[in-house]
């Protein structure tokens, strides 16, 4: 029997994969094909981490690499592997999604609900006792941006800042009508903003904030000023406050969890104990770039072309600057009362988490 998986080359899915193969389960993983082979993508991760060296057998006897496409019906597989699969199941993770918060609405829409149905179709095969295990976001609860936010309320949203929020919350959906119609347990994980942890960073692929900074690096290209640094004004609350979870503390969160609720269909928020506030992500930004963040009760109504700029390609990210909400996770520590909170995150993890390459911060010369 064997644990299906995708997305376990992505952000968090390779921190899951390492997690399982660390302990000892064979995991078929269900990757899309890319520019780099899944298997050296993995295998640069287990090297990087040092879990390689902590395996209890050889990687090949317990990972195996099957290409897929989760937008395609069955994946993008022939009948009879896709029922082979199924058949030797007993667990499956659906990880895979897009996570770009301004990609073309098509895209988000193909991989996050079309790729969720595709995936419950293959779940709907697998035995009775298999499991099903869906990865979403806390972000689901919308445009709700004040107040505790508990896992029910989420199920409600109609409105949201982004296309990426409405997307999986209709996955939501359709994993909970596939759990009725089929009488199967489903378990739904809404992690947070992933961040990396204490571990390297350049084994991994890019994460939320990581875009972010990226995105503030180009401001630079696109500035003519001769000023020491480029101000560029957002729209924002000084008080808003944000939840960052370390991206390999929220795996093993998530894999208790898996092992703990086994039964029903159930959801659970993975979000860290504590927010941090705009201003220090603000900070944080600032320290590694040649831009000053200033924020204003609304956006500047006459942009610069720096600013225009910014705010077109991060338009999915920016409304989040006005958040002062905290998402209860009052079951999620009642089931793993025995796991260690995460660790506080500061302007210095902060700093090391959205640092770019220092070409990628130097104005383009003339």
């Amino acid at each position: 029997m064997s644990l299906l998986m995708t997305g376990g080359t992505g952000f968090l899915g390779l921190h899951l994969l390492g997690e399982n193969l660390r302990a000892g389960r064979h995991v078929t993983l269900l990757a899309h094909a890319g520019t780099t082979p899944a298997g050296e993508r993995v295998t640069r991760f287990l090297d990087a981490t040092g879990l390689r060296d902590h395996l209890a057998s050889p990687l090949e006897r317990l990972l195996e690499i099957v290409e897929v496409d989760v937008r395609l019906p069955g994946l993008g597989l022939p009948a009879g592997e896709l029922r082979a699969l199924a058949a030797g199941a007993e667990e499956l993770w659906h990880v895979a999604a897009s996570v770009v918060l301004d990609g073309r609405d098509d895209h988000v829409w193909q991989s996050n609900v079309n790729g969720t149905e595709n995936v419950l179709a293959l779940a709907a095969m697998m035995p009775r006792d298999a499991l099903f295990r869906h990865v979403s976001t806390a972000f689901v609860a919308g445009r709700t941006r004040r107040g505790a936010v508990t896992e029910a309320d989420s199920a409600a949203a109609t409105e949201f800042e982004n296309n990426y929020e409405r997307s999986k919350h209709t996955a939501e959906g359709s994993v909970r009508r596939w759990a009725e119609q089929h009488d199967r347990s489903a378990l739904v994980l809404r992690p947070s903003i992933l961040i990396p942890g204490d571990g390297p960073i350049a084994a991994l692929p890019e994460h939320t904030l990581r875009t972010v900074s990226r995105i503030i690096g180009r401001v630079l290209e696109r500035s003519s000023t001769a000023e020491p640094r480029v101000v560029v004004r957002v729209g924002a609350d000084p008080r808003a406050h944000l939840n960052l979870l370390q991206v390999d503390w929220a795996a093993k969160a998530m894999l208790l969890l898996g092992e703990r609720i086994r039964d029903g269909v159930r959801t659970a928020h993975v979000v860290h104990d504590h927010d941090v506030a705009v201003r220090t992500i603000s900070a944080a930004l600032e320290d590694v770039s040649k831009v000053r963040l200033r924020m204003m009760p609304a956006a500047p109504a006459e942009p610069t072309e720096a600013e225009e700029w910014f705010q077109r390609r991060a338009a999915g990210f920016l409304p989040y600057l006005y958040h002062r909400r905290n998402f209860d996770a009052s079951a999620t520590r009642t089931l793993l009362p025995d796991l260690p909170r995460p660790a506080m995150i500061d302007r210095e993890h902060l700093r090391r988490c959205v640092a770019l390459p220092e070409a990628a911060t130097m104005r383009r010369s003339a």
